[in-house]
């Protein structure tokens, strides 16, 4: 077996004529379709839904490939060297002795993306260019050879070739032959009969690993096609898998449908600040800073907290670390370190810690705040007062992480989990997501929280009917777009009043804001967290004119002194209330319809318990829970057709409710509701 041929000088000059012949490069389509079935093999590996995107991008980008390869004869541009199809074979052949040594996932899709480069520029025709790929791929294979190899066996070995690139999972390019995931709509609402004629969706989604090795030429072409991933309805919004190509002719076939790109938004809670990535743990001092986190009151440990010290805060340098069980945490710095920002974040049930320009010293002891449910926060200062019945007879969808319906102050009368990843089942449902799951049930407190002082907090509309419509996967990450319209979807048919979308993104996203629209047309109203980028601009959904952009503001003397909290005290502050404040991570701007309480809230989190978040994903329930007070008051309202009307009815009602606190328009919109 040769090595990829690396040297143009070697090979005579190609004349017009000089092709790759397809029927000669059977072999490596072969091996193509044999590793595309290892590959996907991978995927039951690395549970993480991120990564088995990734994995089974190049699944599909295989056997695109293959089906490319086994077409028309490649010509070659005269002049370049005569690259043969044996010196493909042999090249794809070294390079799978060399793939099948590495063991992680990082370094087998950057090796996977070099192979498919190669092939990319082989289909091209150019000679040089194809030498100068199979250089970089040999590169490659040599590398993961040596990494294999035992040290004292490689003395004699030749100089080091090189390393394989390096990667990140979300280092994605589509090649013209790939496929790449879309969302396909009419070209207005959500239902059209020109989606009805599209390929419906698979009929089960049955494991590809022990399958796809064998293959036949025939086979792989029917699947590398471009196909329907999922279907929301026979004549509703699709997930399809297209080449560009596929794109372009979909155009022509279709013109009433709409190709949109796949978009994945994430929770709107305020951000934690973190270590720069490049500097993480980076620190001259080899010394290790024992430090210990422990209940202020009852000194007993706590587990759970994350401590963030900046030695130097502007160019984030400095250490981290999580308590454990005994609340101790090990810092690569050096004794009595200086700091210029501490910061801590309290798990559930605790409030966080900041302290500027402070020292560290060694067995030093770190007190966080318990919570204290008899002491009222923001939210509670406007709202504790409502009635237990505020809200009853409306309907109010939260989109999110899901919500933990065991909570024993939340009472959920239903949902469902979107997600395609996970056949809409993954493990809780409409509960929440395994990894960073305690978003919706936060949320779902606020809004609707039936807990009493001591043992418990009321939201601001406990009479609501609650739902929950899980978008967010169980191994974590964002949710798509796909996702959420289904969900918004779903929230209009079980007659939802309000929608609460506390989640955003920065990517101009027309899938989204076609089912807001669809949903506004239908009598309900979507609200939408403006985003946490300190001040940046109103965050997708919320920027669409068709949906209520809420902002948070907070409150001093609303949370502990010394608390994490101080970190989002910013100005403006209220020119009515010198102790209002915009919070200093809120996204502002002309779209911002309303602002509510987002700083240091209290609210119901899984396992039964009560815990500490801020960010617009706070502010967003607060809003949409007095709104939903406000509309209970309106019978005849709600008892309208559910068109746009009704939704133009509801917006009247909520505008002239509004409030100013004396902030400008783009902090605060319309102002407060009552």
């Amino acid at each position: 077996m040769g090595k990829p041929q690396t040297q143009a000088g070697k090979l005579a000059s190609a004349v017009e004529g000089d092709v790759l012949r397809a029927a000669a490069l059977l072999p490596a389509i072969t091996r193509l379709q044999a590793l595309a079935g290892d590959f996907c093999g991978a995927v039951s590996e690395n549970p993480s839904l991120p990564e088995q995107r990734q994995i089974l991008r190049r699944v599909h980008s295989l056997l695109n490939l293959s089906v490319w390869l086994d077409g028309p004869d490649i010509a070659l541009k005269p002049g370049s060297p005569r690259v043969t199809a044996a010196h493909v074979n042999g090249a794809v052949d070294y390079c799978l002795d060399a793939y099948r040594h590495l063991a992680l996932l990082a370094p087998k899709l950057a090796f996977v993306d070099l192979l498919l480069d190669f092939f990319q520029t082989a289909l091209g025709g150019d000679g040089q260019a194809i030498v100068a790929a199979a250089a970089r791929l040999r590169i490659a294979a040599d590398a993961a050879q040596l990494a294999a190899t035992p040290a004292e066996a490689s003395t004699d070995a030749a100089p080091k070739a090189g390393t394989i690139p390096p990667y990140r999972l979300s280092d994605f390019r589509a090649r013209d032959w790939e496929a790449a995931e879309y969302v396909l709509l009419p070209i207005r609402g959500l239902r059209s009969p020109a989606l009805a004629e599209l390929q419906q969706a698979p009929s089960a989604n049955a494991p590809l690993s022990a399958s796809v090795a064998s293959l036949s030429a025939e086979q792989a072409a029917h699947l590398a096609t471009p196909n329907i991933l999922h279907s929301s309805h026979e004549d509703g919004p699709k997930l399809a898998a297209l080449t560009q190509s596929d794109v372009l002719r979909l155009k022509i076939s279709a013109p009433g449908v709409r190709v949109l790109p796949q978009v994945f938004y994430e929770p709107a809670r305020s951000p934690m600040l973190e270590l720069a990535p490049a500097l993480r743990g980076a620190t001259a001092a080899p010394a290790q800073l024992s430090v210990r986190i422990v209940d202020a009151v009852t000194r007993q440990p706590v587990m759970g907290a994350r401590l963030v010290a900046f030695t130097d805060f502007a160019a984030r340098l400095g250490a981290e670390g999580f308590s454990d069980a005994a609340g101790g945490i090990q810092l690569a710095l050096a004794q009595e370190q200086r700091i210029e920002v501490l910061v801590i974040y309290g798990p559930a049930g605790y409030w966080g810690l900041y302290r500027a320009a402070t020292t560290l010293e060694e067995g030093a002891r770190l007190p966080l705040q318990a919570v204290d449910l008899n002491i009222p926060d923001h939210l509670q200062l406007l709202y504790g007062a409502n009635s237990p019945s505020a809200g009853e007879g409306v309907t109010v969808g939260v989109i999110d992480t899901g919500i933990d319906a065991s909570h024993p102050h939340l009472m959920l009368a239903g949902g469902a989990a979107f997600v395609v990843a996970e056949s809409d089942a993954g493990g809780p449902g409409p509960g929440p997501a395994a990894v960073e799951g305690g978003h919706g049930t936060h949320v779902a407190g606020i809004l609707a929280g039936r807990g009493t002082v001591p043992g418990g907090r009321r939201g601001v509309a406990p009479g609501i009917k609650l739902m929950s419509y899980r978008v967010f996967p169980n191994a974590g990450g964002g949710a798509s777009n796909y996702d959420i319209i289904r969900a918004i979807d779903r929230g209009v048919a079980d007659g939802c009043d309000l929608l609460n979308l506390s989640f955003g993104g920065e990517v101009r996203d027309e899938a989204v804001r076609e089912a807001i629209k669809d949903a506004f047309d239908k009598g309900t109203l979507c609200l939408a967290a403006s985003g946490n980028d300190r001040r940046g601009s109103v965050s997708y959904p919320a920027r669409w004119p068709e949906a209520l952009a809420v902002a948070a503001v907070g409150r001093l003397g609303s949370f502990p002194a010394g608390s994490a909290e101080e970190l989002d005290v910013q100005a403006p502050f209220s020119p009515l209330d010198a102790s209002l404040f915009a919070a200093g991570f809120s996204n502002i701007g002309n779209e911002i319809d309303l602002a509510g309480p987002g700083v240091g809230i209290v609210s119901t989190v899984p396992g039964g318990g009560y815990g500490v978040m801020s960010g617009t994903s706070m502010a967003c329930p607060a809003v949409a829970g007095a709104a939903a007070a406000l509309l209970a008051r309106h019978p005849a309202v709600l008892a309208m057709p559910r068109d746009s009307q009704r939704a133009i009815e509801m917006l009247r009602l909520l505008n002239t409710a509004a409030r100013s606190m004396g902030f400008a328009r783009e902090y605060e919109g319309l102002g407060l509701l009552p």
